[in-house]
Parts: C-alpha cells; sequence; structure tokens
C-alpha cells in the first residue's frame, strides 16, 4: 500500500524539529509522499528545505494565504512568483482561497478575492494546479474559481460545504478534487459524510493538514501524515471499498493531480 498526503504543514514548527520522527512514522504506516503546503513567504523557505532534505518523501505547494497578503498586491504577486524557479519539488501553488470567517467586511473581500485571483493566474502562468482554502467563503470561492476560466486541476483543501456545493463545482468544473482529512472521522461529521456518500468517489483525495485537524482516535493531539490512515480507513467504510484498492486508487490520482513522478 502507498499512500500521498497531499496537504500537510511539515514546516510547521513542531514538526520541523522532530521531522526525522515524523518521517519514519508516516513510511511506517504506508505514506510514502507529502506535499507541503505554504501560506507565508517564510514557511516558503522552510518547505524547500525540506523537499532538499526528502527529496522523494517531500514535495512543494507555494502561495499566499487569503489573510497573509499585503497592501501591495503586484509586490506580492512578484514576490511569489520570484521563489518558483527556486523551491524543490514543486507541485502546486497553494493554499490560495478566501478566508472570511474573522473579518467579512467588503474591503477585506475585496482584497481577498483580489489575492486569489492573482495566484490562480500565476498557476495558469506555470502550468500548475491550484490547492484552495475557503473558510465561510463557499460562493466566493466558486465563483472566483468560474470567473478565472482556470483550466488547471483544483483541490478543495479540507472541503467542508455542502452536497450542493460540491454538486455545483463538479457541474462548471470537471478537474475538481475535495481533500478527505480528520474531519471526516469526527462524529459532528454529517455534511462531510454526505458528501462522501454521495460525490462520486473518483473526486477524492487525502490529506491531514497537520498539524492540524487531528483524526480520532488522536484528536486534541499535535496531527502528523502517518495518521492519515484513520482518514483512509473511514472512508474506506463509507463508500464500501477495500482499504487497498481505494488506497491505490487515490495514490495514483494524486500523481497525477500533481504530476509527481516516480
Amino acid at each position: 500500500m502507498k499512500i500521498i498526503d497531499t496537504h500537510a504543514h511539515m514546516n510547521d514548527r513542531g514538526l520541523y524539529l522532530d521531522r526525522e520522527k515524523v518521517y519514519h512514522n508516516a513510511l511506517d504506516n504506508n505514506v510514502v509522499k507529502v506535499i507541503n503546503n505554504g501560506d507565508s513567504f517564510e514557511s516558503f523557505e522552510v518547505i524547500d528545505k525540506l523537499a532538499q532534505e526528502y527529496p522523494d518523501f517531500c514535495y512543494s505547494a507555494i502561495g499566499i494565504f487569503p489573510t497573509e497578503g499585503s497592501d501591495d498586491l503586484a509586490s506580492d504577486i512578484a514576490r511569489l512568483e520570484s521563489y518558483i524557479p527556486k523551491v524543490h519539488n514543486l507541485v502546486a501553488i497553494g493554499e490560495i482561497g478566501l478566508d472570511y470567517h474573522e473579518d467579512n467586511s467588503p474591503e477585506t473581500k475585496k482584497k481577498q478575492k483580489a489575492l486569489f485571483s492573482a495566484q490562480i493566474k500565476v498557476a495558469e502562468k506555470y502550468s500548475l494546479p491550484i490547492i484552495v482554502h475557503s473558510r465561510d467563503a463557499d460562493a466566493d470561492t466558486l465563483n472566483v474559481i468560474i470567473d478565472s476560466k482556470f483550466k488547471g486541476n483544483v483541490t478543495l483543501h479540507c472541503y467542508s460545504g455542502s452536497f450542493q456545493m460540491a454538486l455545483r463545482y463538479l457541474r462548471h468544473k470537471k478537474n475538481v478534487y475535495f481533500g478527505i482529512g480528520g474531519v471526516l472521522t469526527f462524529k459532528n461529521a454529517r455534511n462531510l459524510i454526505e458528501v462522501v456518500k454521495r460525490v462520486p468517489s473518483d473526486h477524492f483525495i487525502l490529506e491531514t493538514d497537520a498539524p492540524y485537524l487531528t483524526p480520532d482516535p488522536y484528536r486534541g493531539k499535535r496531527n502528523e501524515p502517518a495518521y492519515i490512515v484513520y482518514s483512509l480507513k473511514r472512508l474506506s467504510e463509507i463508500i464500501g471499498v477495500d482499504e487497498e484498492i481505494l488506497a491505490a486508487q487515490i495514490y495514483n490520482r494524486s500523481l497525477g493531480i500533481y504530476n509527481i513522478h516516480e
């Protein structure tokens, strides 16, 4: 069995300091690749170091988190582009998107949508997929993606929207994928369980968002890529596909989405 964690943050200080243990724990649980996702410019440096230290294990996604943009959009985008030729094992622009959880003022929405749209253009320019963060912004996230006419692969990180919203995405974009992680193991995951039951399973990929969103039975503790096996197990139970078969399907799908060659 081979598993890829398509969304983690091994650049997190705690995970980075314990990276050798985290790496071996992952391998012991058949997690053979991890895509570390950026959020700030500072994170890009550590993600790059990880890709150099573990070249067959750590892959890189770089992007400016919606709340991390400055007041100089052109400068932010130029700086983002300057990293693209330098970062090792770069496979995506992410995580990018919209987050209205703390501030949903018109000014914030306008600023975030401009940053999101500009980064989608960067992904288009360099033929990279995008990894999308969306919190309390489902409709706007979908509309920005539609309006961008982006042709590349789109992953909706830690998908938390409704089944109806998932259908809207699928109607507009065939190459959209839903990141499934530890939330699926929670007792209150009714919306996500409905999505998993009703959305075609060839649109699912696995992720941890480590060190966040730790699955049961470790909920409340620090998450790490090794724990992705609990999300795989729960997904297997819900959709009725053998774990080994499901793991192989998702692994191969993920390699294709991110153009990773073994």
